[in-house]
Parts: C-alpha cells; structure tokens; sequence
C-alpha cells in the first residue's frame, strides 16, 4: 500500500472520530440538561472541545456522578481507563470503544427522565452561596414564561431566577449528597431585583428551557383552623377556718358549773 494512501486513511479515521465525538456531546449536552442538577460551567465548557473519545470518558464519568442511583450497578472502569488512554492505544481498540460508549450514553438516555414541568417545580427547596453572606434557604414559589422561576428566601426578600440557575441550586436527586450545612454565622444577603433572571449557571433563560407554561403560581396554603384555647381552671375552694379546739380542762370546768 502506498505511504500517501494509508495517511490518509489514518487522517479519514480521525475526522471520522472527532464527528462521534462531538455528536456524543450533543447527546450529553441534551441528557445533562434533562437532569435537576447541573454539571457545572466547567463541564458545559468541556463540551465545546470535545474532539476524541477520551474527550467523551472524561465528561461521562462526572454525568453519571449527578445521575447516582439512575445507573447503579454500572461498570466505570473502562471509562476511566479510556479517559487516560493515549493515541497509539485508540488505534487499535477505536472499534470496541466507539461500541460501548454508544451503549452507555444509550444507557444513560433511557434513564434519565424527561426535563420536569414548572409545576412540579413550584414548592422545590433550593440553596443558593452569596459570597461573603453565607448560604440561604430559597422555596419556589412562581414561574414566568419571561422572568424564570422566582424564589422567596427565609429573610422574607424575593429572586428571579433561570432555569440553568436554578439547578445550581438544586440538590441531585437520588446520588446520596448531603444538603449543604447551615453556617454558624451570615451576614445579611445582598438585596435582589425581581423581574430579570439573575446571569450565570450557562446562560439560556426560562425560554430556552423548553418549558411552555406562561405564568404559574404556587398555590397558597390553605387557612387552618386554629384550636380554641382550653377554659382556665377553676379557682380552688376558700378555705373555711376550723375553730379551735378549747384549752384542757376548760370543757370540764364548765360541766362542773
């Protein structure tokens, strides 16, 4: 075979790689963001260069991370591996790679669940970091199709928020994390602006999440009928004065008169 013929075989063969490599991140991309917990802005950036299978392996592992309990019972060894593995040993294993990071990101699509409905949102507890306040407990409590999802934190005080920020603060389900603690001490929040989505979390606001509702609500909680009090108990008796007894030998002097 001629020197010129098998280069260019070996350059179809990587152009051919880098197309599945970033046709797998696309699918990542589409099954992370189904997911209520976010990978981070690194991750997401990650994406964007990932040109070879190794590439894949080292975004797969830290994916199924955030999807716990969804794959338990998956092997990861070969992931790991393949996250370290050098050129010289994708030649020759290119096939038998290609073939099961296909299954595995099958695996993963069929596990995740679709992205959920504003709805099923409203009433979600989330935690948010304010540097240099401390964390701070957040429930939803409304979504606009223009403004996002709005949060009511414990100090009374209200946020708008986007649906990739949002799940920066909302814990993975079913991975076995613990909530953040609660510090000790905090300082007082920085005030917010309610009406614009707060900026960062990968950009993409309430209408890129493909969530259709327009407007929703969190519905108040019904009024509770508070129990009336019990009576006050009765005051004791008073107490009647017993008379006293007479002294000795009085009682006998007045039988003998």
């Amino acid at each position: 075979r001629a020197p010129g013929a098998h280069l260019s075989g070996m350059q179809g063969g990587r152009v051919e790689a880098s197309q599945f490599a970033r046709g797998c991140a696309e699918r990542l991309r589409s099954i992370e963001a189904r997911l209520d917990y976010s990978c981070g802005s690194r991750w997401q950036g990650q994406l964007s260069v990932c040109d070879d299978l190794p590439s894949v392996a080292r975004l797969l592992l830290p994916l199924q991370v955030r999807c716990g309990a969804l794959l338990a019972g998956s092997d990861s060894g070969w992931l790991e591996s393949l996250a370290a593995m050098s050129a010289a040993e994708l030649e020759t294993q290119s096939s038998e790679l290609t073939r099961m990071v296909t299954g595995r990101l099958n695996e993963l699509d069929r596990a995740v669940p679709p992205v959920r409905k504003p709805s099923e949102i409203l009433g979600e507890v989330v935690f948010k970091q304010f540097k240099g306040h401390g964390t701070f407990l957040g429930t939803v409590i409304e979504f606009d199709q223009q403004t996002g999802f709005r949060l009511q934190y414990d100090d009374g005080d209200t946020e708008d928020v986007s649906w990739n920020d949002l799940r920066t603060m909302m814990m993975p389900r079913g991975t076995g994390e613990a909530m953040p603690p609660a510090p000790k001490e905090r300082g007082e929040r920085p005030p917010t602006t309610p009406g614009t989505p707060s900026g960062g979390g990968g950009g993409g606001g309430p209408a890129s999440s493909g969530m259709g509702a327009a407007s929703l609500k969190r519905p108040a909680e019904p009024a509770r009928d508070e129990p009336e009090p019990p009576p006050p108990p009765p005051p004791p008796p008073a107490k009647v004065a017993r008379p006293e007894a007479p002294p000795p030998g009085a009682r006998k002097k007045q039988l003998l008169a």
